[in-house]
């Protein structure tokens, strides 16, 4: 069986472990005395007397021979003494108590572990942050398509240049751009190049008018009177030209890409190198037709 080990304390100071053979060897030849403490678990104390653990029949003996032997002989005990009690290991020694040291390793222990737990967010937040970019990227993307996709076909007229100018009269390079006409007339008129997009002409009078290169695109022309007008290479995009008169009209090199002609009149209109309502090119020659 294992024998218990025993921590000696003295004037503040604990030794040991020491078997149990080891300390009644030492009280005997008086190298500690039975006024010492002992603990098995450095916790609880007690004299060595008051336990009774251990048997010190030599320790008179040792002690009258020490008062007969001389101040030689006990300065030799006193060495030895001290021998005895640095056989074990230094770290075996616990020095007395200090709160305030516990304190102190307490407070160290939490500041290393604050930092411990500042340097795992901070790598959390360097993992995490290249996909923070790419949703960023992708809301972006998301952003771009919505509007995109918000668009109609035709380009959004920005505040660029002068404003439609509606009040004005039909001439070259009019700005009549959204501006309800219906109803004009004004056969014969002289507008090349002017900007009549998405304008209301319904039932416009404009036999006989120089509409050439005119931009059309999105106007209405219903049941429009342009008999003999020349719209030479005006962009008709997209135009509604329902019920109107283009007899002897003049529609060469025009774009008619999308534009309604239902019921629209073209005895002896000339197509020539026109787009067609379908897409197709138009050929040279065979008026009133688009072949």
């Amino acid at each position: 069986m294992t024998q218990p080990l025993w921590y000696l304390r003295h004037e503040g100071k604990v030794y040991g472990p020491f078997p149990r053979p080891q300390i009644e060897t030492a009280l005997e030849e008086g190298d500690i005395t039975r006024d010492w403490e002992i603990s098995l678990d450095e916790a609880d104390w007690i004299g060595i007397a008051e336990s009774g653990q251990f048997t010190a029949s030599s320790a008179a003996p040792a002690a009258a021979q020490a008062d007969s032997a001389g101040p030689a002989w006990r300065e030799e005990r006193l060495r030895a003494r001290q021998r005895w009690l640095d056989q074990g290991d230094p770290a075996d020694v616990v020095e007395p108590h200090d709160s305030a040291l516990d304190a102190e390793a307490r407070q160290a222990v939490a500041e290393d572990h604050a930092r411990t737990e500042a340097l795992l967010r901070l790598r959390q937040n360097r993992r995490t942050s290249p996909l923070a970019a790419l949703l960023g990227i992708l809301l972006l993307l998301l952003i771009g398509l919505a509007v995109w996709w918000g668009q109609s076909d035709e380009p959004i007229l920005a505040s660029i240049g002068a404003s439609a100018d509606c009040a004005g009269d039909l001439t070259d390079r009019v700005n009549w751009r959204g501006c309800d006409k219906r109803g004009l007339q004004q056969p014969g008129a002289r507008a090349r190049n002017a900007k009549l997009e998405n304008t209301r002409l319904d039932d416009a009078r404009l036999a006989g008018a120089d509409l050439a290169y005119a931009l059309l695109k999105g106007a209405s022309l219903r049941n429009a009177q342009l008999r003999g007008a020349s719209l030479l290479g005006a962009d008709l995009t997209g135009a509604d030209l329902s019920g109107a008169d283009l007899t002897g009209a003049d529609l060469r090199y025009a774009n008619l890409a999308g534009a309604r002609l239902g019921g629209t009149r073209i005895d002896g209109t000339r197509f020539g190198k026109a787009v067609w309502s379908d897409g197709r090119t138009c050929q040279e020659g065979a008026p009133g037709a688009c072949r």
